[in-house]
């Protein structure tokens, strides 16, 4: 694990304003656990979510989240730790901690009381996932634990799903309006595809998009990954808003897409020899 120069790993990313600390006033959910009760803290954790204003797939993705670091937790650390979860007007805020290696009580010297044991990083797994569906996420450790901190964003009202196509510049665009969630990214998914069957040149613009979930995000990915499998194939997702491209280099996806600023750009783009 790669730490700063006082032993303490790295933020995985720059976490904004809400997201920075716990906030002073009193969690929605303060619940301890161990390998015993992460069944009732995922139920706890969907109920509070829910409660809290969370859609549906995203109340999902923050089970996903907590299950994966509770369990890590469990695994890695003392076996049992802390889930506190606040709310803001923009976001759920969650910590979830660890009580630290099993030995470190008993440990005898400096050195092996500060081994901070490492939690999963695999692909697929532990923090992999968890930087796939949160919107940010933070690591601290030290010789009390591990502590992970991550954010959920609350979505502002706004327009419902809509898509729109237009041909530019001898390619298709597909302009995605509203949330791509559990319900819409089926819709997406037939629509690229029949977009694809059609043409091979595709420009998302996503400029009006409002957010997504762990299933929007994955209809995007497999689009992508039926456009690099056939020959001279093209899409550019273009106008893509700043804090959903964050989310993709956060969690190690930004490399897998072309981006544009703009439909205009990314038709001239697309449509080049």
């Amino acid at each position: 694990m790669t730490t700063d120069g006082d032993g303490r790993p790295p933020p995985d990313s720059a976490a904004p304003p809400d997201s920075a600390a716990p906030p002073q006033s009193a969690p929605i959910l303060d619940q301890a656990f161990d390998a015993g009760s992460l069944y009732t803290l995922r139920a706890a954790v969907v109920a509070h979510a829910t409660e809290a204003g969370l859609a549906p797939g995203r109340a999902d993705d923050l089970v996903i989240a907590v299950h994966e670091l509770a369990a890590n937790a469990v695994r890695h650390g003392a076996g049992h730790g802390r889930l506190r979860i606040w709310r803001s007007e923009a976001a759920l805020l969650c910590e979830i901690t660890d009580d630290g290696h099993p030995d470190a009580q008993d440990a005898q010297d400096a050195q092996d009381a500060q081994k901070v044991p490492e939690w999963r990083t695999e692909p697929g797994h532990g923090l992999s996932l968890v930087r796939q569906v949160a919107d940010h996420t933070s690591m601290r450790s030290g010789r009390d634990g591990t502590s992970a901190t991550i954010s959920f964003a609350l979505a502002a009202p706004g327009p419902p799903f809509r898509l729109d196509r237009q041909e530019m510049d001898g390619c298709t665009v597909l302009a995605v309006t509203g949330p791509l969630d559990l319900a819409s990214a089926v819709q997406l998914s037939r629509t690229m595809e029949d977009v694809l069957n059609d043409d091979d040149k595709l420009v998302l613009d996503l400029t009006n998009l409002t957010g997504w979930d762990s299933a929007g995000l994955a209809s995007l990915i497999t689009a992508q990954q039926q456009v690099s499998a056939t020959p001279n194939a093209r899409m550019i997702l273009a106008g893509l808003p700043a804090h959903l491209e964050q989310h993709l280099r956060q969690a190690q996806l930004r490399d897998r897409f072309t981006l544009a600023d703009s439909p205009i750009q990314a038709a001239k783009t697309v449509s080049e020899p």
